[in-house]
């Protein structure tokens, strides 16, 4: 296990040292032992130490499901009898679903159903008016939420979570007028004089605080300025890494920790994010010829049978171009037998019981969906003049960077971006190499990027991404194996061993230092770590060694941690453990097995 102060991989380095370095790196080795005696395991020993923590881990979830089945206190539940006029829900003396939520909560009723699912507006109709109903009331989607309509809610319940992206959607219906009032005019945000008496320094202070909530744009925001934040570091939905690496170098800082990881000669082969440049012409608010695309590349990937089709979205910058869609796929069903046949099937599909159903919506409407595909219609272009004007509806006004982050997030396996823009005249950010300021600005660079990963162009992406972060403020431990004698050894041997060590590692929780491309599949067969991995959400061991190696798994079938004691102690014995490893990796590989599953295990804190 590495050392924060001072790790051993640097004194691993000693091997290439004079005799002298060599002693003073022994002694410091010999003191780090000392401060932390963890790093004198043997690899047996922390292996058990890991097994044991991980039955006790899956005992303790088990016990917290029988839990909650089982820790019903029967005293606390009403007897049939009085049951009996409260579950009258037909009849003359039925009662209504609010009668029966509040005479209930009196007989045991939130015991019994202790998870309650329902929109505001619903809480509010059904739900008795009583402070404190509910232990816990947890809001998604807060960003979309106006406070007015949480009020109802946020009084029922003893202990509020809410939970949000600032970086997406506000509420659908901010364009709409406020409410006017004379409290602006009687207090314009100065504070009251020295010399007034307490009473006006009350009110004054109580119609600032109704003003400071009034005003606010949404549920998120006022939980932001008045509540403790806790941001989820961890993105799960993306197949891969490529789909999500502009968000979360423009939005997020790059602290999004992300599962997933290819060689760039698979995302070469697959390309997650391809841009198709049609030069279609914008035409009274639609483009016909991306329209035709879109049906096109449908009709393509439905020829698939239906066990095998990805489910799709299809997200256009307009509305009218979204209406256009739809009637071109109506028009083609009509024509198309074959086509009408898997149209109806995708219509109608499900996945786990949950509408998975192709649709076509613009930017704004598509918050919350997510689908295996994402085919995007950009709609704008040059007119039949051959003039490009600079307007992108909603995504080039004030906070059209955030409906462009909420579109290009949708897609769990790939985008289709079909597009008529001339990339260099969106904006002059790419001319200038200014960082992105304005909605136009952050067009431009993903349809840059799109272009980028689109033609393999990798340090060109790279570069672009780098451009696009202007937070800068993640603490994020950038990968420093240039120098480091111990990763470097261990990239000699395993290049001895006749692989090529590709480097894995971007700095956030899932990085690993080496992964060993398996050329019968274009896959990763193998990750490799020097060390225990360092990052903020693995302090704890349970975090570190149960939670990420079973999301790493998903998306690499093998990971071996190399331990710098072994190396620098038994480096016979720890050289074959890696060279076992790597065989083994190649040996049990399935050609052609997909690492892709559905991530649903959270961080252990």
């Amino acid at each position: 296990m590495r050392q924060q102060q001072e790790p051993p991989s640097q004194l691993i380095a000693s091997f290439c040292l004079p005799k002298k370095k060599k002693k003073d790196k022994n002694f410091s080795w010999r003191h780090s032992e000392q401060a932390s005696p963890e790093l004198l395991f043997s690899q047996d020993e922390a292996r058990t130490k890991v097994a044991s923590l991980a039955d006790a881990d899956a005992q303790m979830r088990k016990l917290n499901r029988d839990l909650l089945g089982a820790d019903i206190e029967i005293s606390k539940i009403g007897s049939p009898k009085q049951w009996e006029d409260v579950t009258r829900l037909t009849g003359k003396r039925s009662r209504r679903l609010r009668e029966f939520i509040e005479m209930g909560s009196k007989l045991g009723l939130m015991h019994l159903r202790p998870v309650w699912l329902m929109n505001p507006d619903v809480a509010s109709r059904v739900l008795p008016l009583e402070a404190g109903l509910f232990d816990i009331v947890i809001y998604d989607e807060a960003s979309q939420m106006p406070v007015e309509f949480s009020l109802p809610t946020l009084f029922r319940g003893k202990v509020s979570v809410v939970s949000g992206d600032e970086k997406q959607m506000p509420p659908s219906a901010f364009f709409t007028s406020r409410i006017d009032s004379d409290e602006g005019e009687q207090f314009d945000g100065d504070t009251p004089d020295e010399d007034v008496g307490e009473e006006e320094r009350e009110a004054f202070e109580e119609t600032w605080n109704r003003r400071e909530i009034k005003d606010c744009p949404d549920l998120l925001l006022l939980a932001r300025s008045s509540l403790p934040v806790s941001t989820l570091q961890i993105h799960y939905r993306s197949s891969y890494r490529e789909l999500i690496g502009f968000s979360n170098a423009s939005f997020y800082g790059n602290r999004l920790s992300v599962p997933v990881r290819h060689p760039e000669s698979n995302i070469k082969r697959i390309k997650p994010l391809e841009l198709w440049q049609v030069n279609g012409l914008y035409q009274g608010q639609t483009n016909e010829i991306e329209a035709e695309r879109v049906v096109s590349y449908l009709a393509d990937l439905w020829k698939l049978p239906a066990v095998d089709r990805p489910s799709v979205g299809v997200v256009t910058f307009n509305r009218k171009q979204a209406d256009l869609i739809e009637e071109r796929l109506e028009l083609r069903a009509e024509q198309d037998e074959i086509f009408r046949l898997a149209y109806t099937q995708e219509l109608e599909r499900t996945e786990d019981g949950e509408d998975m159903s192709v649709f076509v919506k613009n930017v704004e409407n598509v918050q919350g969906d997510e689908r295996d595909f994402i085919v995007f219609s950009s709609t704008f272009g040059r007119n039949a003049q051959g003039t490009f004007r600079r307007t992108f509806g909603v995504l080039g006004q004030k906070g059209g960077e955030r409906r462009l982050n909420v579109a290009v997030t949708r897609a769990r396996q790939k985008v289709v971006m079909i597009t008529s823009m001339p990339i260099g005249d969106v904006s002059d950010m790419l001319n200038t190499q200014r960082s992105p300021a304005t909605p136009r600005d952050y067009l431009q660079g993903y349809l840059e990027y799109a272009r980028a990963l689109s033609n393999g162009e990798f340090d060109s992406y790279r570069h672009l991404l780098n451009r696009l972060q202007t937070d800068r403020s993640s603490r994020r431990l950038q990968h420093q194996s240039e120098g480091d004698g111990f990763t470097e050894s261990v990239a000699r041997f395993i290049r001895s061993l006749g692989w090529h060590a590709a480097s894995a590692n971007e700095g956030d929780a899932f990085g690993l230092d080496f992964a060993i491309e398996d050329p019968a599949t274009g896959l990763f067969a193998i990750g490799i770590e020097c060390d225990a991995p360092r990052h903020e959400l693995l302090s704890r061991a349970r975090a570190r060694e149960i939670w990420r190696p079973s999301v790493l798994k998903r998306a690499i079938p093998h990971i071996h941690r190399v331990s710098s004691t072994g190396w620098y102690h038994e480096g016979e014995k720890e050289r074959a453990l890696l060279k076992a490893a790597v065989e083994q990796a190649f040996g049990t590989m399935t050609k052609g097995e997909s690492p892709f599953s559905d991530i649903t295990m959270e961080p252990a804190q």
